[in-house]
């Protein structure tokens, strides 16, 4: 079934290039794909803190993995748009997926009602705060956190 995409809204099978479900009629372009929570194993999620004193997300998984973004003007924006402020192209991220905020001493992260739901150290959330070393999976992307 590689030719095949599941439709969100009635789980009917669609060709990849039908912009509307034959079954339900919901619209598929631009739909977020469904994927399997990152099972947390320790593996090669550890990654070293690259630098001291400046909150940093560092891909663990993912097109990208090794990259790094650096949290320092925040609302900081996350999602499938490239209008975000750390954008991750793929189709299990949202468009608006989740938004980081500093309150007070802390960093949190919300999830922005996206359809895959934001993942903190391998627990589903709507809003969590970021420790050091915890691990943000947002979409197939896993990212480490540390201050």
């Amino acid at each position: 079934m590689d030719n095949h995409i599941k439709c969100p809204a009635c789980g009917a099978f669609q060709e990849v290039n039908a912009k509307i479900c034959s079954e339900c009629g919901h619209n598929l372009a631009g739909t977020t794909e469904a994927f399997d929570p990152l099972e947390l194993s320790g593996g090669d999620v550890n990654l070293p803190v690259l630098s001291q004193g400046t909150p940093h997300l560092t891909l663990t998984k993912g097109p990208s993995k090794g990259g790094v973004f650096y949290l320092e003007e925040f609302p900081i924006t996350v999602g499938r748009d490239p209008d975000c402020d750390i954008f991750l192209n793929n189709r299990t991220v949202s468009r608006q997926h989740a938004i980081i905020e500093h309150q007070g001493d802390r960093i949190i992260v919300r999830d922005n009602h996206s359809l895959n739901g934001t993942w903190v150290d391998g627990s589903i959330v709507e809003e969590a705060e970021l420790t050091d070393s915890c691990l943000l999976q947002i979409g197939t992307f896993s990212m480490r956190f540390n201050l």
